[in-house]
């Protein structure tokens, strides 16, 4: 299968956010890193995000600890604040890494 592009990414990461398909990555910082985790903002708040996101505001990357795996970042600007929202797939669950205003 081909590497997921922008669209694709974005169309199967609003998906799983509304099936509630999805679950956090483990990490330092959760509570500042994952907004979404601790309940800062719902899903349907990052699916609003994802959904003002343009192809120029995303990127591909391999995860750093398995690099068979693409990871999505997104940055999308909402009320003047750009957002980082990090995610990749495994099975048919999105997995979280970052979902926060961007540095």
């Amino acid at each position: 299968p081909g590497r997921m592009g922008f669209r694709a990414a974005r169309a199967r990461l609003v998906q799983a956010l509304r099936e509630g398909c999805y679950e956090h990555e483990a990490r330092d910082a959760l509570g500042e890193k994952n907004l979404l985790a601790v309940g800062e903002v719902t899903a349907a708040e990052v699916i609003r995000l994802l959904l003002r996101c343009k192809g120029h505001q995303f990127r591909r990357s391999l995860h750093h600890f398995d690099p068979t795996i693409d990871v999505f970042e997104f940055t999308p600007d909402l009320a003047e604040e750009r957002w980082y929202v990090k995610a990749y797939f495994v099975s048919t669950n999105a997995v979280l890494i970052s979902v926060h205003p961007a540095d």
